[in-house]
């Protein structure tokens, strides 16, 4: 349960972030969709560091080798924030002739770089905080994992109306200030969640925050872990950036109500990546435990759970999507042009309860090298959908959500057959 909390509190920050800037304006909207999906490709690079850091502590945690934790998680905040700089260094300087060649509509590439100017900061702060997170969840203790991830939503829904729309004496900062709330509120979030440790872990049992010098070869590990990670989760954002780019093509207006399906989207994902994270520990600690026959129930048990969330959600879609649209938007025309993308979301998810889990719980084994080749070839069939639908609907932009169907059947049946070889139980690590 902390573990949904903490997925919804993060998607809560792109739903507000989306529902206050659709009052701002559809180019605003149109560029955060735009600008946010190319900011997910690098903060995702580096959550595949944090899973493979995740995968390490609940495999050292099973084997009760506690003391190996600490320099496992201190030296991946020296490799994450080492990352953090180098991409805020590439992106401030080359992102306006990125975005400048992939977007056809000047006015929204000039946006979209103003807002990912500032929000990239949030990197050195979330991608912090996904490392301590995941030293949580990996010693099974997800309690502060939820409530650090609210503190975030909450604090960013208080600067999102005070800067987006100046408030309290603040000045009116519009698309610029929902990057920067984003900033200070992961600056929040991180400070929580190093105070916790501090004051409720103990440090001498997990040879915890010694702060001595970096030690490559605990990197070494952990990247050899999380490279193929890292890779395949690279292939996947790619996937979903470029299909905001293919959809900027069919005109503003559908990438402005795409954002809102979008942002809904990522909504009901968030039990699957709560789920997903729980079978990723469960795996993990009974393979390390020595109980690989308790694997497959585990995933079976996991799943049934996620779709029986899923089918909740859809029917709730179904039920009440013109409430569902409202709470982005009073424009009647984005409304309308919206809703079907909602059920086709809806019904993707639910498909995405069981293939998710599938596969979340190969690089769970160990095998990560196999999850990546398994993204490669779902990424490129995903992809390749997206712009034939984009091309075959450009006037229904429904249509081309159905991707996300496409994405998860071919996901799940690849994970399926890799885990039937029974291949995984070689892996050691």
């Amino acid at each position: 349960m902390p573990l949904l909390f903490g997925s919804l509190a993060q998607n809560i920050v792109v739903a507000t972030d989306t529902a206050f800037l659709a009052r701002v304006g559809e180019l605003e909207l149109a560029a955060s969709a735009i600008a946010g999906a190319f900011y997910v490709i690098m903060f995702v690079v580096g959550m595949g560091f944090g899973t493979g850091t995740q995968i390490l502590i609940s495999r050292r945690n099973g084997e009760k080798n506690y003391r190996k934790i600490g320099p496992i998680v201190e030296n991946s905040l020296y490799f994450i924030w080492a990352f953090a700089a180098i991409i805020v260094l590439l992106s401030v300087t080359f992102s306006d002739r990125i975005l400048g060649a992939i977007i056809s509509s000047e006015a929204i590439a000039e946006a979209a770089v103003r807002f990912l100017n500032i929000r990239v900061f949030t990197l050195f702060f979330a991608l912090g905080s996904v490392i301590l997170s995941r030293f949580f969840v990996g010693i099974q203790f997800t309690k502060y994992v939820g409530i650090g991830a609210l503190i975030v939503a909450v604090t960013n829904l208080v600067f999102d109306y005070v800067l987006i729309f100046g408030k309290f004496g603040f000045p009116k900062m519009g698309l610029e200030g929902a990057a920067l709330a984003a900033v200070l509120a992961e600056i929040v979030g991180f400070a929580f969640f190093v105070i916790i440790i501090f004051r409720k872990m103990d440090l001498k049992k997990y040879n915890l925050f010694r702060f001595k010098m970096p030690r490559f070869s605990v990197m070494k590990g952990i990247f050899n872990l999380s490279s193929f990670t890292m890779l395949q989760y690279f292939t996947s954002v790619i996937g979903w950036f470029l299909f905001f780019v293919f959809v900027e093509r069919t005109g503003e207006r559908n990438l402005a109500v795409s954002n809102i399906i979008r942002s809904f989207y990522l909504l009901i994902l968030t039990p699957q990546w709560a789920f997903g994270e729980a079978v990723s520990t469960l795996v993990s600690n009974a393979i390390g435990e020595g109980r690989r026959r308790y694997v497959f129930p585990i995933i079976r048990k996991v799943a049934t759970f996620s779709v029986l969330v899923m089918v909740g959600l859809l029917v709730i879609t179904v039920c009440f999507p013109n409430a569902i649209m409202s709470l982005y938007t009073n424009d009647i025309s984005l409304i309308e042009l919206g809703i079907n993308g909602l059920y086709v979301v809806a019904v993707a998810n639910v498909i995405g309860g069981i293939s998710w889990i599938i596969f979340v719980s190969v690089s769970a084994t160990g095998n990560t090298h196999v999850a990546f080749v398994i993204d490669i070839i779902v990424t490129a069939i995903y992809v390749y959908s997206i712009y034939v639908l984009a091309q075959m609907f450009a006037d229904r932009i429904a249509m081309v959500w159905l991707s996300e169907i496409i994405f998860y059947i071919t996901q799940g049946i690849g994970a399926a057959i890799y885990l039937s070889t029974n291949h995984w139980k070689k892996r050691v690590i």
